[in-house]
């Protein structure tokens, strides 16, 4: 199975909207109102002119299959922030494939220290996500999301590049 992560291209755009107005994935996000289109063009015209964001497609055997977000925050301490989802349609274990190529992405070619995340704390599926990858839990931050109508914990994560090379080794 050939995976690879590219940058996103406005081609990308109208399956990319539709994986995130799915509400199988929009119920895990902070925004979790459906995004218009001319919403979701802003964001991608926002994120292209940063230089400190990469904006990837996930390709699974060539189809596109997921989204991934690099935020570098801290240039001098080399650490970045990170947000992701699949189509609802990506073949399963298509995930921990995306996580590889992310980790791969974060600390060989952009050559950080530390990837963080955050997860809100009711998606159990996303925190094993997290451990699977070796990410340690450094945070609960309670209350710290509100939907419109609760607040909701969100659980940090934080890898260390050191710690990874040792994950991917076994």
């Amino acid at each position: 199975m050939l995976t690879k992560i590219r940058p996103i291209r406005r081609e990308d755009l109208s399956s990319v909207l539709s994986w995130r107005n799915h509400p199988d994935v929009r119920q895990y996000m902070y925004t979790q109102q459906e995004i218009a289109w001319e919403e979701h063009l802003a964001w991608f015209e926002s994120v292209c002119a940063r230089d400190n964001s990469h904006v990837m497609i996930f390709e699974n055997d060539g189809i596109p299959s997921g989204v991934l977000n690099i935020n570098i925050v801290s240039k001098s301490d080399k650490r970045a922030e990170w947000g992701f989802y699949l189509s609802p349609m990506a073949a399963k274990g298509s995930g921990s494939l995306l996580g590889s190529q992310a980790c791969e992405f974060v600390f060989e070619s952009l050559g950080l220290h530390k990837l963080c995340g955050e997860v809100l704390a009711y998606n159990h599926r996303s925190i094993k996500f997290h451990e699977r990858l070796g990410f340690k839990q450094e945070a609960i931050l309670r209350e710290h999301h509100c939907d419109g109508s609760r607040y909701h914990d969100v659980i940090g994560f934080g890898l260390l590049a050191a710690e990874w090379k040792v994950q991917r080794r076994t």
